[in-house]
């Protein structure tokens, strides 16, 4: 009698097991779905085109509480008109309780358009200095680059902020701030606004 009820114990607690797997796994694969849905979206709208659609490639699941869920990982942007393909990094706040997003985030991966980090700060050096020599009317000018991060971006362009020292002409070296938004096509710069401090 006692080998039964170990026998039932045991079936009901694999049956148990195997029934918190499914809905585990059938939670994920909502949430996955609540992310894709919800990340295609948002890039729709961030980038004025409908026919925008993500891939999810890897993803973690983290637990924050027991109304938060956030997923991390990355992604494929496809714009069908064409078949361009964007590698993404996302993170998605969901809430498991109601099915809801709580908010979406996300940037385009580096090497994506086009630029890598060396690249990046050449372009930004020599379109910065072309500023400053037309605003000084001196090609003598000196820049050297302390700290820069980029902001906002999209498919099309890329922001950088930073700080640096620069030394024009005769002067003396000066602290700069700078915001330069650069253009991926052709590499030239679509805004710069800078700051010497003197």
């Amino acid at each position: 009698m006692t080998g039964q009820i170990n026998f039932f114990n045991k079936t009901f607690l694999i049956f148990a097991f195997c029934l918190l797997s499914l809905t585990n796994t059938f939670a994920s694969e909502k949430n996955y779905s609540l992310v894709t849905e919800n990340l295609s979206k948002k890039l729709q709208n961030d980038l004025a085109n409908d026919n925008v659609t993500v891939k999810l490639n890897n993803v973690a699941e983290y637990k924050i509480s027991k109304n938060e869920i956030e997923l991390k990982g990355d992604a494929t942007c496809t714009l069908n008109e064409n078949d361009a393909q964007l590698p993404i990094q996302f993170e998605v706040k969901v809430n498991p309780l109601n099915q809801s997003v709580i908010d979406v985030k996300y940037d385009f991966v580096e090497a994506v358009a086009g630029y890598n980090s060396a690249n990046n700060e050449e372009v930004l050096m020599k379109e910065l200095m072309k500023e400053i020599s037309r605003d000084y009317k001196t090609e003598n000018i000196v820049i050297a680059i302390d700290a820069v991060e980029t902001v906002g971006n999209t498919i099309n362009e890329k922001k950088f902020l930073g700080v640096g020292e620069v030394r024009i002409g005769d002067m003396v070296w000066n602290k700069i701030k700078f915001d330069v938004v650069l253009n991926a096509q052709t590499q030239k710069a679509s805004k710069i606004i800078y700051k010497v401090e003197k």
